[in-house]
C-alpha cells in the first residue's frame, strides 16, 4: 500500500498488529482497487454481478485460513446497505473548521484542472490524455487530493491550515466560479494544477504561470515570488526522481503578447483581489507534459509512480507551507 496509505500499529481485538492509514476516502478507494488488480486476484471481473458472488470469489484467496472469512464479510451487507442509503448532508470541500488552538495559517484553495464532460466557460472538461489513456482530468484530481494530505500531514502541530478544494469529484465548474473561492474562504493562496499534452511526444518539462502585468496583475510582486517557489520545489523533486526533468520556468498568463487575455483563474477580479486589502497570490502549474513516455512511467503507470506523486506533492506542500507562514 505504499504510496496510498501509512503503516501504523494497531491493537485490535483479535491482537496487535500492522494496519494501514488512508489520509482520506479517495486513497482507500484507490488503494483498494491496486491491491486486487494483482495477479492472486486475477479473475475478478467475472464475479460481480452480486455481492455474494464477489465476495465468494475473492474471500478464499484473501483469507485461505479462514473457512469462514467470506461468510462473515457476506453478514455484514446488510448494514452497510442500510447505511449507504441513510440520508446525509453534503461531503465538504475542505478540512472543517481551523482549530482556533492552534496558530492559524489561513486557506488555500486548491484548483483541480477540467473535469466532468461538459465544458464550461473559462475551464473545458478535459485537454490532454497521457500515454496510456488517463485524462488530464483525473490525474490534476488525483494530485490535488494528494497535495491536499501533504499540506495538513506537513503542518507543524502547532500550526493550522485550511484546505479547500473547488471540486473533489468528476465535475467541471466555471473559472471564475473557481476563483471566487479564493474570495469566500478569504483564502491567502490560490493554486491551480494542470498537465501538458504536445504532439511531440519528446517535450516535456514543468512550468507555473502567474497573472501578467499586462493583464491587470495588482500584487504581481507576490504572485511571482509564489510561482517561483511552487515551480522550484516541483521541479527540484522531480529532478530528483528523473534526471530527464525539465525547468520550463514561470511565465506570465499571456506569455509575452498583450494581446492574450490570460487564465480567468488567475484573474484578480474574479479572485476577489479588488474587494479586499490583502490580495490572494495566485498561481497556475503545468505540472509535466503527460504525452511523454517517461513521464508517463514516472507519475503515471510505472511502479513507483504512487510514491513519486507524493514526493512532487510534498515538495510543493513544503513551498506552500512556507508561503503561509
Amino acid at each position: 500500500m505504499a504510496g496510498f496509505a501509512t503503516k501504523v500499529a494497531y491493537d485490535a481485538h483479535d491482537g496487535a498488529d500492522f494496519y494501514c492509514k488512508f489520509a482520506t476516502m479517495e486513497n482507500f478507494v484507490a488503494g483498494y482497487w491496486a491491491f486486487l488488480n494483482r495477479s492472486p486476484y486475477s479473475g475478478w471481473e467475472s464475479h460481480v454481478a452480486t455481492p455474494e458472488d464477489f465476495i465468494g470469489f475473492i474471500g478464499p484467496t484473501y483469507a485461505p485460513s479462514n473457512p469462514e472469512y467470506a461468510e462473515n464479510v457476506l453478514n455484514l451487507v446488510p448494514e452497510a446497505r442500510q447505511r449507504l442509503n441513510a440520508p446525509r448532508d453534503a461531503a465538504p470541500l475542505d478540512n472543517g473548521n481551523i482549530d482556533t488552538g492552534k496558530r492559524s495559517l489561513g486557506a488555500i484553495v486548491i484548483d483541480p484542472g477540467h473535469g466532468g464532460t461538459q465544458n464550461m466557460a473559462g475551464s473545458d472538461a478535459n485537454h490532454a490524455i497521457s500515454v496510456s489513456g488517463v485524462k488530464e482530468k483525473k490525474l490534476t484530481l488525483d494530485f490535488c487530493l494528494l497535495l491536499r494530505d501533504e499540506i495538513l500531514s506537513r503542518a507543524r502541530p502547532d500550526e493550522a491550515v485550511k484546505v479547500v478544494l473547488t471540486r473533489d469529484s468528476d465535475k467541471n465548474l466555471p473559472g471564475r466560479e473557481r476563483a471566487r473561492m479564493a474570495l469566500t474562504h478569504k483564502a491567502k493562496l490560490f493554486l491551480c494544477l494542470h498537465f501538458n499534452g504536445a504532439a511531440n511526444p519528446s517535450i516535456r518539462g514543468s512550468e507555473t504561470y502567474y497573472r501578467a502585468r499586462e493583464n491587470g496583475n495588482i500584487n504581481l510582486r507576490e504572485d511571482m515570488a509564489f510561482a517561483t517557489a511552487v515551480q522550484s520545489a516541483l521541479y527540484l523533486s522531480l529532478k530528483s526522481l528523473d534526471g530527464g526533468a525539465r525547468d520550463r520556468g514561470i511565465k506570465p498568463d499571456n506569455e509575452g503578447n498583450p494581446d492574450l487575455p490570460g487564465f480567468g483563474v488567475l484573474n484578480d477580479r474574479n479572485l476577489g483581489n479588488d474587494e479586499r486589502p490583502d490580495p490572494c497570490r495566485a498561481a497556475y502549474i503545468e505540472a509535466e507534459f503527460i504525452t511523454n513516455p517517461s513521464v508517463e512511467k514516472l507519475l503515471i503507470s510505472g511502479g513507483n509512480a504512487m510514491a513519486n506523486r507524493r514526493a512532487a506533492m510534498g515538495a510543493v506542500a513544503e513551498a506552500v507551507l512556507q508561503a503561509m507562514r
